[in-house]
């Protein structure tokens, strides 16, 4: 019987945590299997030390098959390009703040044009009602006036009208076989 300080594949058999011997690994299915593994505790090692201590970070490893694997605190290219053109951090954050400006600006305007586009189609809704309601029977949808629709809106309405004349076919074909 083994002694229990003995060691299996490098660690301890008691339950703390022992270091496990630094080789490279010789078997080549092995050794791309504890790269994998060991990768992402960089990865992560990285990232905690970009947020304990407000470092700006980038790690680039290439594996032996030649696979590029990158991960960097806030980005691998930010990063990147303030050590390529050694600017200061403040000039960095300046800059990707402008980036983010320009980007919520574009999100609200797009946000807008949806909005607008969501009260057009409320108020077309608005009055569909209003005319069903003002009308003695129910007001068809296929005789609704096109001045107002987009291309879009008369895409479907063209499908709409060619699925309905189908469906018509159809219906006519089957009773003049009854």
């Amino acid at each position: 019987m083994a002694p229990p300080s003995a060691t299996n594949n490098g660690r301890t058999s008691n339950s703390r945590r022992s270091k496990i011997e630094m080789k490279e690994v010789e078997q080549r299915n092995r050794r791309c299997v504890t790269f994998s593994k060991r990768k992402l505790g960089l990865f992560n090692k990285l990232t905690e030390l970009s947020l304990l201590c407000r470092a700006e970070t980038a790690l680039i490893i290439i594996s032996q098959n030649g696979n590029v694997y990158s991960c960097g605190y806030p980005t691998t290219d930010a990063v990147l390009r303030r050590y390529i053109t050694g600017a200061s951090s403040e000039q960095c954050r300046g800059a990707r703040r402008r980036e983010q400006e320009e980007f919520l600006e574009k999100q609200r305007l797009e946000y807008e044009s949806v909005q607008d586009e969501l009260k057009e189609k409320q108020k077309q809704l608005k009055e569909m009602k209003e005319a069903q309601k003002n009308s003695s029977c129910f007001v068809s949808w296929w005789n609704l006036s096109t001045d107002n629709m987009g291309m879009e809106d008369l895409e479907q309405f063209k499908i709409s009208l060619e699925s309905l004349k189908l469906n018509l076919i159809t219906v006519l074909q089957e009773k003049k076989l009854h």
